[in-house]
């Protein structure tokens, strides 16, 4: 039962502060709309892939060794890039397709060509070292990477709905703190705790509509005793 109670005051709290949240939710959403459309880099993503005839052993090792700075050395040098060999270790990802000997070399960057060319470079630069470093040459090209039109971080229906919920959740937060460092004394049980003595009496709060009916109530009665007296 006071569980209930409890719940039945939450939403009597936020019932009475609604507007807050109404206008958290839409500030939030709209920032959020912004900040997607004006302020978020798209980002593309491109890949090749290649067939690689190893153990599982041998995979393994190859896998790491395409993430390894000397060896993205070899695709910066090769491409005059203007970054770090660990920098593009960040923006590219390499591993086989469901086990199998297809391996799919991943590279994501703003520049959807440069990302292509990264791809397609990274798989001939790999397939060259391979069999400089180890001996190994049992890899073909199975497909180049494609230029992607379509960026992997953008999708401005979902961030405006995700600000929109958070917009939603920091409302009710500030309403309840609002609640909490309201020291209005809002009952009488509250006095009795606070004063430490039994509330005799109440005075109910009166508004203009209270006033206008309790003066057209003794409009009435008066008029009744009035029509009384003179019968």
């Amino acid at each position: 039962m006071e569980k209930e109670i409890n719940i039945k005051k939450l939403f009597e709290i936020i019932r009475k502060r609604v507007w807050i949240m109404i206008v958290f939710s839409i500030l939030f959403a709209a920032v959020g709309g912004i900040y997607s459309i004006y302020f978020t880099k798209p980002l593309y993503e491109s890949s090749s892939r290649m067939i690689v005839n190893a153990d599982d052993k041998l995979m393994n090792t190859l896998m790491v060794m395409i993430k390894e700075p000397s060896f993205l050395d070899n695709v910066v040098n090769e491409m005059d890039l203007n970054r770090t060999p660990e920098e593009l270790s960040q923006q590219i990802s390499a591993g086989s397709i469901g086990g199998s000997s297809i391996v799919k070399i991943s590279v994501i960057d703003t520049n959807p060509e440069l990302a292509a060319e990264i791809a397609n470079t990274s798989v001939i630069v790999f397939k060259r070292e391979m069999q400089k470093t180890l001996g190994f040459n049992d890899i073909s090209i199975y497909s180049k990477a494609k230029t992607s039109s379509n960026p992997i971080n953008i999708n401005h229906d979902n961030k405006i709905a995700l600000s929109f919920i958070i917009g939603i959740i920091a409302g009710a937060g500030f309403i309840f703190l609002l609640d909490f460092m309201d020291n209005t004394i809002r009952s009488e049980y509250f006095a009795e705790q606070l004063l430490e003595v039994p509330v005799l009496g109440s005075v109910s709060k009166m508004s203009k509509k209270n006033i206008s009916q309790n003066k057209n109530k003794r409009k009435v009665e008066v008029r009744r005793h009035s029509f009384e007296t003179n019968e």
